[in-house]
């Protein structure tokens, strides 16, 4: 991924673009003009050395002196703004770092004189704001040059100035670049690690930008790690906070890493896609160093998908323009492509080239794809080659490489390792040595591959439980806070009658008769009340929340209802219920239902003599409560969203279907010859 840059992003100049388009055109005019081979001539040699043939390698030359001169009028407009200002002071700070980071679009290399200066500069006028951006453009400098320790070391540096002006948004950035060190280098783990640290710290104002950034980052490297879904949400909630904002260059950053999350996917045509809208962008906020990596994409999807020149003409067209400015990090890459398609057309000697070319680069960037890959065309050409020797040590490289990117398992790598040897049979002590060696090697990177999915896993893991620990957390505060609720509606309210009824009493203008039948409402009032109370203190108790208490509530509540009111109560429950807790929201709904079914019982049953509750559970573990009364009811057509009966009124029935269907269960009922019945099912581990 490209460092995060400052507003203005990469600027080269008007001339800089236009030979810049010049040599990327001159490849593909050399070959038109030359036939499909001309291109590739300059790999198959006699001597087997890749030279260009003459017009493309007078082309190049062109390009190059047009390069160097645009190059120079623009670098010395900018060292003479900076000469006439020699004064020590902030304004030449700002002169040079906006020099070197011209200097870095055409040289990386150039640019690390002029930032040392500004650094110095800096530092004597004790500027820190200065300072710091200074120390951080070094670190850019070390990173593009892969110089990681160095790096790492500026960023030290920048961290604490920016600690001591409190920006924010500069310890973001700190964050950033140890999080590109620590992905490069293979420690995803640690690289998530910044990201988050970093997100953590602001999302709007000024720290929006950093914080898009980010949040880009932090995909890419979900894409690695395979977690494909977190990588696409990611990037398409960063791709709508770029638009709404308008940051064309996270624009492409997000193009680009959805087309590297269709690679992994493999689907190559939505990868070729998102490169193409990123190369557009590229193109327009002359962002030069991406136009030339979103192109070397491309070539690797031409070259999957078999289209083999086409991957030619942009992998050349790429190294040599990458070679032009410096762009250490592209250059391996390219070589290595060069090398690819060059083998899968037929041209051993060119892959050969281009192959220790790239595993040269790769290895001091210490790019271990790039080893891997260019290593493995090692082994095909060299073998084709009758080099048996060299392919059986590209082989070796092949499979260390491959155990360190894809943690493949040992019985593979033997297998590897054993088909070695039977082309290398002569070198057979030799090579039982090299494979004892190897699979120490691999158990070793095993290990720690191990290791650090561990350490993800108790991440993951933990971080569930905490999110299990505070959902519950919250249901059970949002329960209780409607328990009150309730308390204060139903109590309050017989609570406000009976003073009512109390305060007519004390005036004495009823007559006696009527003054008896006030005395019997508070009395009912009173032990409704009582009733209530006892129904909240008992749902809030911990000590009932297992299904036999809730059993003995039941049982109690019906005799205590039904029995005063003159009925028969038949309860019909198992001997032995199983002592399994119960959710508070299912304990509380179930005993609601209970109490609403009883009440219409009392109501609506004319004539019943008998009522008999029946609770079971089934073997899937569903609860089932029957209610049923030998009286005459009422039925009334309701529709279908509410339950299928009705006594005179559905209100009631409507409630039980609603608290049923709130904890995953379902409630039907129905009149018969026999009376009327209520049945309820209800999961026990909903709630």
């Amino acid at each position: 991924m490209p460092l995060m840059r400052s507003p203005t992003g990469w600027s080269g100049g008007y001339w800089f673009r236009v030979v810049w388009i010049a040599v990327g055109l001159l490849a593909p005019a050399a070959q038109a003009a030359n036939g499909p081979g001309a291109m590739v001539a300059q790999t198959r040699p006699k001597q087997g050395l890749p030279q260009a043939n003459e017009a493309l390698s007078q082309g190049l030359q062109q390009a190059r002196r047009r390069f160097r001169q645009a190059q120079a009028r623009h670098i010395d407009s900018l060292q003479a703004l900076v000469q006439a200002h020699p004064q020590a002071d902030t304004v030449r700070v700002k002169l040079l770092l906006n020099l070197a980071d011209e200097m870095e679009a055409f040289d990386v290399r150039a640019a690390g004189p002029v930032i040392r200066e500004a650094v110095t500069l800096a530092r004597q006028v004790r500027y820190r704001d200065l300072l710091a951006e200074a120390l951080l453009d070094l670190a850019d400098y070390h990173i593009a040059l892969t110089d990681y320790p160095a790096a790492t070391a500026r960023l030290r540096e920048s961290r604490a100035e920016f600690r001591q002006v409190q920006d924010v948004g500069g310890q973001m950035r700190i964050l950033n670049r140890q999080a590109i060190i620590a992905d490069r280098q293979g420690r995803y783990v640690e690289a998530l690690g910044y990201c988050y640290r970093a997100r953590a710290m602001g999302s709007t104002g000024n720290e929006r930008r950093f914080h898009t950034t980010l949040t880009i980052q932090t995909a890419s490297i979900y894409t690695r790690l395979g977690e494909y879904t977190n990588a696409r949400t990611l990037l398409l909630a960063a791709l709508r906070v770029s638009r709404i904002h308008d940051y064309p260059d996270r624009i492409n950053l997000i193009f680009n890493e959805l087309g590297e999350l269709s690679r992994h996917q493999g689907k190559w045509a939505a990868a070729r896609r998102y490169y193409q809208q990123s190369l557009i962008v590229s193109h327009q906020i002359n962002d030069l160093p991406d136009v030339l990596a979103t192109e070397l994409n491309l070539a690797e999807v031409e070259q999957h998908q078999g289209h083999y020149g086409r991957a030619l003409r942009l992998g050349y067209g790429v190294l040599h323009r990458a070679q032009l400015a410096s762009l250490v990090s592209l250059i391996p890459r390219a070589q290595v492509v060069l090398a690819q398609a060059s083998l899968r057309n037929g041209w051993p000697d060119s892959a050969i080239w281009y192959a220790r070319q790239g595993w040269e680069g790769s290895q001091r960037m210490r790019f271990q794809a790039g080893i891997r890959d260019a290593s493995q065309v090692l082994a095909v050409a060299t073998a084709q080659r009758g080099q048996f020797a060299e392919a059986y040590r590209a082989q070796q490289r092949v499979t260390v490489y491959n155990d360190s990117l894809n943690g493949a398992d040992v019985s593979r790598r033997i297998n590897a390792l054993q088909f070695n040897q039977e082309l290398q049979q002569q070198r057979g002590r030799y090579r039982q040595l090299s494979q004892q060696r190897e699979l120490e090697r691999l158990r070793t990177q095993r290990n720690m591959l191990l290791l650090s999915g561990l350490l993800v896993l108790a991440v993951l893991v933990g971080g569930g439980l905490l999110w299990r620990y505070r959902r519950q957390q919250a249901r059970e505060t949002a329960l209780r806070t409607r328990l009150a609720a309730n308390l204060h509606h139903d109590v309050g309210t017989l609570l406000s009658q009976i003073s009512l009824q109390s305060s007519q009493l004390q005036e004495g203008l009823a007559d006696a008769t009527s003054q008896r039948e006030q005395l019997g409402q508070i009395s009912e009032a009173s032990r409704s009340a009582i009733r209530q109370l006892n129904d909240v203190v008992w749902s809030l108790d911990a000590h009932n929340d297992h299904l036999p208490d809730l059993l003995a509530r039941m049982r109690d509540y019906a005799h205590d209802v039904l029995g005063n009111a003159g009925l028969e109560v038949v309860f019909e429950a198992p001997a032995s219920l199983p002592q399994q807790r119960l959710p508070v929201l299912l304990r509380r709904n179930l005993y609601l239902i209970y109490k609403e079914a009883l009440h219409n019982v009392l109501k609506h049953a004319r004539a019943a003599t008998r009522v008999t509750i029946e609770l079971r559970i089934l073997d899937s573990g569903r609860l089932v409560l029957s209610i049923s009364d030998d009286g005459q009811t009422e039925v009334v057509p309701v529709p279908e969203s509410a339950l299928p009966y009705h006594r005179r009124t559905a209100h009631g029935l409507r409630n039980i279907s609603q608290r049923a269907a709130a904890v995953g269960g379902e409630a039907t009922a129905g009149s018969g010859p026999g009376g009327f019945r209520l049945r309820v099912q209800i999961p026990l581990s909903s709630g």
